[in-house]
């Protein structure tokens, strides 16, 4: 099971569609944030001992999984426009 489900993450008139494309775009501006902090971040020292894997920058959660985290706790907020 998914927590939180759709049903808590789609109240105020929000249907899915709106919730996958609402999600889908928070996840975008998730990892736009997180490529910029990685491209300013300096260097590392090159090591001839250090490994390939261990150059890679440590990801935290994935993008997708931080965007429904924030739709829940209402950090982002799905705006519905009215026609």
């Amino acid at each position: 099971m998914i927590y939180p489900s759709i049903s808590e993450l789609s109240d105020e008139g929000v249907n899915r569609y709106m919730l996958s494309i609402a999600t889908a775009k928070c996840a975008r501006r998730i990892t736009a944030a997180q490529l910029e902090k990685a491209q300013a971040a300096p260097e590392p020292r090159e090591d001839k001992f250090q490994s390939y894997s261990s150059k890679k920058a440590p990801a935290t959660a994935k993008p997708i999984k931080e965007a429904i985290e924030k739709l829940y706790t209402r950090e982002y907020k799905i705006i519905v426009k009215e026609d």
